[in-house]
């Protein structure tokens, strides 16, 4: 592939290639500008960062990873950068975890179950079979909290990954016609 001279002599590197010390643009936007310059359309690419978002809260630990390859392959979306969202959001899964339990629990009257996170593991680790008859309803208040939030999430997170990748083409677009 010829690379964007103008890219180049701007920035020092290529436009689909990040500066090595960069986290966010060598795991978000160098694959995304790769998938763009690959043919990948920015609806599909906008699409499937929403979609990781949204299912990579979802309230049950263990089960957003499943959850984005089934709904990846159900709709034929690119599994990395669907993954990638998924594993991008997971620093915020327990805080939003407590707001969808809490949520759900509001919603069907229920009475809030204590949330502390290193006695959930250590009753988890003793008996799961004990900890899900315990917070098995628990569970579904976060599961009913989450699907009453998760449409605002995806449509939120499809607007603002909308407004960024028509960033990113405008600047490939501007690179591409400054070496034309």
């Amino acid at each position: 592939m010829i690379q964007d001279v103008a890219s180049v002599e701007r920035t020092g590197r290529p436009l689909n290639q990040a500066t090595p010390e960069s986290f966010w643009g060598n795991r978000v936007v160098s694959p995304i500008v790769n998938q763009l310059t690959q043919g990948v359309s920015p609806r599909e690419i906008t699409l499937t960062l929403a979609l990781g978002g949204t299912l990579g809260v979802f309230p049950i630990f263990g089960v957003t990873t499943m959850l984005c390859l089934v709904a990846g392959y159900l709709l034929k979306l690119n599994q990395v950068i669907l993954q990638s969202a998924n594993w991008m959001v997971a620093f915020i899964h327990p805080v939003l975890l407590l707001l969808f339990v809490r949520l759900g629990e509001r919603v069907v009257g229920a009475e809030a179950m204590p949330f502390v996170p290193s006695e959930l593991i250590m009753e988890f680790n003793a008996s799961p079979a004990a900890f899900m008859k315990r917070f098995g309803m628990t569970g579904l208040h976060g599961m009913l909290g989450w699907s009453l939030i998760a449409p605002a999430t995806f449509g939120f997170a499809y607007w603002l990954m909308s407004a960024l990748l028509r960033k990113i083409m405008t600047r490939i677009q501007m690179d591409r016609s400054d070496h034309a």
